[in-house]
């Protein structure tokens, strides 16, 4: 994790060499940040449970600039659900992350599917426009 604070940023994404913008994505994806979720026993009857926020912010990962998104997952549980504020805490591990929308999306999707475990998951992230140019990523189904 220090190491990535160390990284070194271009003003212009076309400047950053493709290969070590390759390394990044798969080192920031083997990142740990699944274990801040703290798990509580779900009883309830088959509903689906959805959470929003617009306070979700990474850092791109060639310019280091800031990137703000719109997230909403909604999913139906199973035997767990996540504890509100140690799910905000997880969000928030990505303040200081370079990390594209994508990998942001499927990492997201992916490390609530794998601790939470739920019947059905789904995810919506909204990146804020940027050159007038609104980016959408979907992932799974309710």
């Amino acid at each position: 994790m220090d190491e990535i604070k160390t990284w070194w940023f271009s003003k212009k994404i076309e400047d950053f060499p493709r290969e070590e913008l390759m390394k990044r994505m798969k080192k920031v994806m083997d990142l740990d940040f699944k274990s801040k979720i703290v798990l509580l026993p779900y009883l309830g009857i088959e509903e689906i449970v959805e959470y929003k926020t617009n306070e979700l912010i990474g850092l791109c990962p060639a310019t280091g600039y800031p990137d703000f998104y719109t997230l909403s997952l909604k999913y139906i549980p199973d035997t767990l659900i996540p504890e509100l504020k140690s799910y905000k805490f997880y969000l928030m591990s990505y303040l200081d992350i370079p990390i594209s929308h994508e990998h942001l999306a499927d990492k997201i999707y992916s490390d609530f599917k794998e601790v939470v475990k739920p019947k059905k998951l789904y995810l919506h992230l909204k990146v804020a426009s940027r050159g007038g140019i609104i980016t959408e990523i979907t992932r799974g189904k309710i």
